[in-house]
């Protein structure tokens, strides 16, 4: 049994219980524990004289991001607690608002309307109830033992019930890093991976067409005909290549692997509508890693040995020469092989080539003027694989700099930009963490930075980050003192009130225009936008769109910019209610392409059909010139009549370029909740916006969450590699 202590409502919920819908993998034998723990706990602590216990509530325990699904995967008893707490330890009178007093059939004993609290209080509320659990545990120990038995069993029982027999991890993945990263988090679990000595050859699904929310894939039936009943897909069989990884199914800890690797899928109509938390997280798809469901119990047949210890992908040097070819697969470990060797030479190629017996992708790496040795321990270390030759391939490039990296934070929040630090560091990718109040006393930040990025959650809209917090009352310091020695570790200051400021604002443009990158997403790309650092680029709101921390299928646009190398289409990308981004030719936007294109628009009153022109009477009918059109992704193209007077017109270097899009509505939805998709689909994912001398990189998706989004974290680390060459492979237009 695991407790999850945290700190929000009075007095204490019990909020496992909490309400739907739970998370689908758990076997039902917990959630009966999770009612009879709960239930319990409410009526020991009312008869101790508590009030303000209860467990039912809006808490939704669908998403396993929380430490307590370490044991409700792992066939143990999660449980959480939500306690009262007053973000300090000072005793003060609490007043309540009334419906959080209220009597309701599942809070007869509510919390008082105004009582005095103290950290005290709180610790007493969180011990008795988990010295009440513990109680009733000990008392019915044979029972929750017994529980423990029967779930460890139906989960090895899982492919012969309701299944899958197996998740398969395929040898030719051109992924290899990718996947060894994410079988080695599976390890981490407990789960036990397994690898294919032969082929094996297994029934899949049949795929069908898939109906999005946006529509039907097929035309409903005219009148008079019955409709017929759609076809169900054939099984199709599947031959898996011998080193296959196989994650076999009739193991103890299987579930956690069903809940991490499964597609997930939150209706739109479900009646919790206050949802808690994300409601997509698939792995395999937001990991950019192949991963097959296999229901078909034959593959426990095949012939496969169990993996004894940490999966690695293989990694080396093959051939002679001096100069070594790395494919660009978008593996995270390249970046750190590029900055654990900071003076060597490396070139990114623009074009796909073939060397060494071998295709190499767009963006693959030339490395020089580094000792086999090393390099030769490196890439067996992050398992990635080299081929030496004696000359290098006749293909343009441009050089791939070890840039300097800040990650510029706000006082306002920063825990949404801490995944992007965790990852950082675990890579061993060299960073200065600052503030955007440093922004404003740093009086040349391109001497000092290549590459600026903004994480997401910065905690305001773009008027708060420059002008922060209200001034009111005394300064909010975060330093070391005698008092809090352990705070303040990464970055300090005398008062978090103060924002990035104008003086902030106008250096952080100058850094831009003299060659620097600025990296946003999500929230922050407003910010870029607001204050002018991507003209062309504007956001609107959403109007009728959910997605709420979501898996969604994004479309390749422009696969020759640097950001691109080493990705192919399809993508799954994270999203939690993205920004809308348009782009347009003219400063200022506008003549962005959408929805309200010629073609959709309707026809002005006049005479004929609905397809017909108007034809004024009592002169020859005029030729109508073809209105300009642009998909929803596309800037509009420019007319004569704007070139006339062409002030507002951004010159073809200067403009907005896509990388990236959001899918079609009927294919955007990946993993979760979506609604309204036919507001977000096509438009534009990941912007490269020069500005000056430099570029604004906006991503509406956000690439860092939770360690869940690998896949996309090359887009990333992409920019920052290229980011004084992000206009290569640009096709520019003519005017």
């Amino acid at each position: 049994m695991l407790h999850d202590l945290h700190e929000s409502v009075p007095y204490l919920y019990d909020n496992t219980v909490g309400d739907g819908p739970y998370n689908a993998w758990i076997d039902p034998m917990l959630a009966d524990e999770w009612q009879m723990m709960g239930w319990n706990n409410v009526s020991e602590m009312t008869k101790f004289g508590m009030p303000g216990v209860f467990t039912h509530g809006t808490f939704d325990t669908w998403s396993p991001s929380y430490l307590m699904f370490i044991a409700a995967m792992h066939n143990g008893i999660s449980r959480l607690y939500e306690t009262f707490g007053n973000g300090g330890a000072d005793t003060e009178e609490r007043t309540l608002r009334p419906n959080e007093y209220a009597r309701t059939w599942f809070k007869q004993n509510p919390p008082l309307p105004k009582a005095r609290w103290s950290q005290r209080n709180n610790n007493n509320y969180e011990e008795t109830g988990v010295m009440t659990a513990l109680a009733f545990f000990a008392a019915n120990n044979k029972l929750f033992l017994h529980n423990f038995y029967l779930k460890a069993r139906r989960s090895i029982e899982k492919p012969r019930t309701e299944g899958p027999a197996a998740y398969a991890f395929p040898a030719d993945d051109p992924r290899p890093g990718a996947q060894a990263d994410l079988l080695r988090m599976l390890q981490d679990q407990g789960c036990e991976i397994s690898r294919a000595t032969a082929p094996f050859t297994v029934m899949m699904p049949g795929k069908k067409a898939r109906a999005g929310r946006a529509g039907t894939t097929t035309e409903p039936p005219t009148d008079g005909e019955t409709p017929k009943p759609e076809e169900k897909p054939k099984p199709v069989a599947r031959t898996f290549p011998a080193g296959t990884y196989v994650l076999r199914m009739d193991q103890p800890y299987s579930r956690i692997a069903d809940t991490l690797l499964d597609y997930q899928y939150w209706a739109a109509n479900d009646p919790q509508k206050s949802i808690y938390d994300d409601t997509g997280w698939t792995f395999g798809e937001l990991g950019n890693v192949q991963v097959s469901r296999v229901a078909d119990v034959k593959v426990l047949d095949a012939a496969m040995t169990r993996v004894s210890g940490a999966v690695r992908s293989p990694g080396g040097i093959e051939g002679a020469g001096d100069v070594y070819l790395i494919n660009h697969n978008a593996d995270s470990a390249l970046i750190t092989l590029r900055y654990r060797f900071p003076e060597a030479s490396f070139d990114a190629a623009e074009e796909p080539f073939e060397a060494a017996g071998r295709k190499f992708n767009r963006g693959s790496f030339l490395v020089g003027k580094i000792p086999n040795a090393g390099l030769s321990a490196a890439l067996a270390e992050l398992g990635v694989q080299a081929y030496a030759v004696a000359a290098a391939p006749t293909v343009k490039t441009h050089p791939l700099r070890a840039a300097r990296i800040a990650i510029m934070h706000t006082w306002l929040n920063t825990q949404a930009e801490g995944w992007w630090r965790l990852e950082f560091d675990r890579l061993q990718i060299p960073y200065s963490y600052i503030s955007t109040q440093s922004i404003s006393k740093i009086a040349d930040l391109r001497s000092k930075y290549d590459v600026i990025i903004f994480g997401p959650g910065a905690g305001g809209n773009p008027q708060t980050i420059v002008n922060g917090r209200p001034m009111y009352g005394n300064p909010l310091p975060w330093k070391v003192t005698p008092e809090t020695p352990n705070l303040a570790h990464t970055d300090e200051t005398d008062d978090m009130r103060p924002g990035l400021g104008w003086a902030g604002l106008e250096r952080l443009q100058e850094f831009v225009r003299q060659g620097g990158l600025l990296i946003t997403a999500n929230d922050t790309t407003n910010f870029a936008v607001t204050f002018g650092l991507t003209p062309g680029v504007s956001i609107s709101a959403a109007q009728r769109l959910k997605v709420t921390g979501s898996a969604l299928r994004s479309k390749m646009v422009d696969a020759a910019s640097p950001i691109a190398y080493g990705y192919s289409d399809n993508l799954a990308i994270f999203a939690s209610n993205p920004p809308l981004f348009s782009v347009s030719n003219l400063a200022g936007g506008g003549g962005g392409g959408g929805r309200g294109a010629p073609t959709d628009r309707e026809r002005p009153t006049g005479r004929g059909t609905a397809d017909d022109p108007d034809i004024p009477q009592g002169r020859p009918q005029a030729d109508i010139p073809d209105e300009p059109h642009a998909e929803i992704w596309q800037p509009t193209p420019l007319t004569d009549e704007q070139f006339r007077n062409p002030i507002t017109v951004i010159p073809p270097a200067q403009r907005p370029r896509v990388i990236l899009r959001y899918s079609n509505a009927t294919e955007l939805l990946v993993s979760g909740l979506l609604d309204n998709g036919s507001e977000l689909a096509q438009h534009a994912a990941v912007i490269d916006s020069p500005f000056g001398q430099g570029h604004v990189v906006l991503f509406s998706n956000n690439p860092f969450w939770r360690a869940e989004t690998k896949g996309s974290y090359f887009l990333v680390f992409n920019a920052i590699l290229n980011f004084d060459n992000l206009s290569a492979g640009r096709k520019l237009a003519d005017r």
